[in-house]
């Protein structure tokens, strides 16, 4: 299974990521899933911020009146919908921001969707894009070292890593891993 990362949606994440750091952000993937063939790919074409949504830095809670709202908003708008969701994990004082699922991020985690972690860390030296063994991808862009990572569940509700497709992050001529594909 893979989840496509569009330029849109890539920029979405990290500018919502660096709004609000060393608070967390949230907010929704809008695109849609293909399931022809035997991969599952999400195609992830834009992530929306929620302005709404109430920061900490360690947690973060969206509004429920607002996520209402933009889901009927875009069931006029048949080509694309909410595929999953969103939010960061960032450094605090000296401890790293995590890539992995929290209990809490677990809690709401539906299993035709997807979910990215933003990891965020004060960037302590330059780190070109790339994938990560683990079907992650990560780099630094100006002050920040950044790591996507997407996740799903199983109908059981245990967790499934999603290795990351995003052309854009590495250049167009840029190979992924094997596995990925």
């Amino acid at each position: 299974m893979i989840a496509y990362v569009s330029q849109s949606a890539f920029w979405g994440l990290l500018i919502s990521a660096v709004e609000v750091y060393k608070r967390e952000c949230f907010g929704l993937l809008i695109g849609y899933r293909d399931r022809k063939g035997p991969d599952h790919r999400y195609i992830i074409e834009h992530a929306v911020p929620y302005q709404s949504a109430g920061r900490r830095h360690r947690t973060v809670v969206n509004n429920p009146r607002a996520h209402r709202r933009i889901e009927r908003f875009l069931q006029s708008i048949p080509q694309m919908s909410v595929i999953g969701d969103f939010h960061s994990h960032t450094m605090w004082g000296y401890s790293r921001a995590a890539s992995s699922l929290s209990d809490t991020d677990l809690q709401g985690m539906k299993a035709e969707n997807v979910y990215l972690i933003v990891s965020v860390n004060d960037r302590l030296r330059e780190v070109p894009w790339s994938y990560n063994d683990d079907g992650s991808l990560s780099g630094t862009t100006d002050d920040h070292h950044f790591r996507l990572t997407a996740y799903t569940v199983t109908a059981a509700r245990e967790p499934r890593r999603l290795a990351i497709l995003c052309p854009y992050a590495l250049g167009f001529g840029a190979r992924p891993l094997r596995a990925i594909l």
